[in-house]
C-alpha cells in the first residue's frame, strides 16, 4: 500500500459512528491459556511502532483468552472486504470516517467496536516560528485528497487562520469563507506537502511523511487539539462484522488493545504523532516549537 493511502486511512495518518464497546470478557473457557481462541486481525503494512504495539496487544490477548494472528494487507479496501467475507475476525487500520464511507459504497454494515489512536494535526513551517508570524497574503499548503484536505482545513480554522462554511462535514478549499490574514490555500498531493515548505509559509503535513523524513514532530508551529469536536470522525478504530461485534473474543481484543502498557508504549515511541484515543488512556504532553 502506498504511503498516501496509508496516511488517508490512519491517521498519520489519520476524525462518530459508534462508541467504545465494553470490554468485560465473560467466557471462562476462553481464558484457559491452554485453549486460546484464535482470532485473525487485519492490519496494513505496519511501521516499527505498530509492530511494537501489536507485540504488546498479542501478549495482553493471551491473558484475556485469545491468540491474535495478524493478517497484513497492502491495499486499502482489502481489510474491510476480508472482514465482510468472514476471512478475518476484525481489523484495525481505519478511522470512523473511512469506515462510514466504505459501508455506504459497499452496502455493508461493519461495526466500530473500539477506539485505538488519533493523530493530532500539525502545521509546519521553515520560515516562521509561530502562526502569528505568518504574513498577510501568505500561502499554506494542504493535501488535496478528500479526507486529509478536510482535516487540514479544520486545523487551520482551529488555529484562527481561516473560517469555513458552517455545517459541512468534509470541507474543501472552496468552503473557506474568510481569512484574517487573506491566506492562499495551495492544494498538493499529500506526499508533496513536506517538500513545499521551501516555497510556502506553512504546510499541514501528515505524520507519515514527517516520520519518513526524520523530522521532529515537535518542530510544528501548531498542533490541533485531538479533543476538538471535528476530530472524532478521524479517530482510528477496531472494526468487526455485525455478527461478531458482541462476541466475547471481540471484546477481549478491544480490552487487549486498550491497556495502559499499550498506551504508554505509544506515548513513548510515537513522539506525539499518534495519541491513545480510548477513554481513560494515559496521554502524552504535546509540544510545539513555539511552546519550546
Amino acid at each position: 500500500m502506498s504511503k498516501l493511502l496509508k496516511q488517508i486511512a490512519v491517521g498519520s495518518a489519520v476524525f462518530g459512528l459508534a462508541t467504545v464497546v465494553g470490554t468485560t470478557v465473560s467466557q471462562a473457557d476462553g481464558k484457559d491459556t491452554k485453549n486460546l481462541k484464535t482470532i485473525k486481525v487485519g492490519i496494513n503494512s505496519p511501521s516499527k511502532t505498530d509492530n511494537g504495539v501489536w507485540k504488546r496487544v498479542k501478549a495482553n490477548g493471551k491473558k484475556n483468552g485469545i491468540d491474535i494472528k495478524l493478517v497484513t494487507f497492502t491495499d486499502f479496501n482489502q481489510p474491510n472486504q476480508a472482514l465482510q467475507d468472514g476471512q478475518i475476525d476484525a481489523n484495525a487500520f481505519q478511522h470512523y470516517a473511512f469506515l462510514k464511507d466504505w459501508n455506504q459504497h459497499h452496502h455493508a454494515d461493519l461495526q466500530a467496536v473500539g477506539q485505538t489512536v488519533s493523530g493530532p494535526g500539525r502545521l509546519y513551517s521553515d520560515k516562521h516560528k509561530s502562526i502569528k508570524d505568518i504574513p498577510d497574503g501568505g500561502t499554506i499548503a494542504i493535501a488535496n485528497d478528500p479526507t486529509n484536505e478536510a482535516r487540514a482545513l479544520f486545523l487551520l480554522q482551529s488555529a484562527g487562520l481561516i473560517k469555513l462554511k458552517s455545517g459541512i462535514e468534509n470541507p474543501t478549499a472552496k468552503d473557506v469563507v474568510s481569512s484574517p490574514k487573506h491566506l492562499k490555500i495551495k492544494e498538493l498531493a499529500a506526499d508533496q506537502t513536506l517538500a513545499s515548505l521551501k516555497s510556502v509559509d506553512a504546510a499541514v503535513i501528515s505524520a507519515t511523511f514527517v516520520e519518513a523524513a526524520g523530522r521532529n514532530p515537535e518542530s510544528a508551529i501548531y498542533v490541533w487539539n485531538v479533543d476538538n469536536k471535528h476530530t472524532h470522525q478521524y479517530i482510528n478504530i477496531i472494526a468487526s462484522s455485525k455478527a461478531k461485534e458482541n462476541k466475547w473474543y471481540t471484546k477481549a481484543l478491544v480490552k487487549s488493545y486498550q491497556a495502559d502498557n499499550v498506551a504508554n508504549y505509544i506515548n513513548k515511541t510515537s513522539h506525539g504523532t499518534e495519541v491513545p484515543a480510548w477513554k481513560g488512556a494515559p496521554q502524552p504532553k504535546l509540544k510545539t516549537a513555539e511552546q519550546k
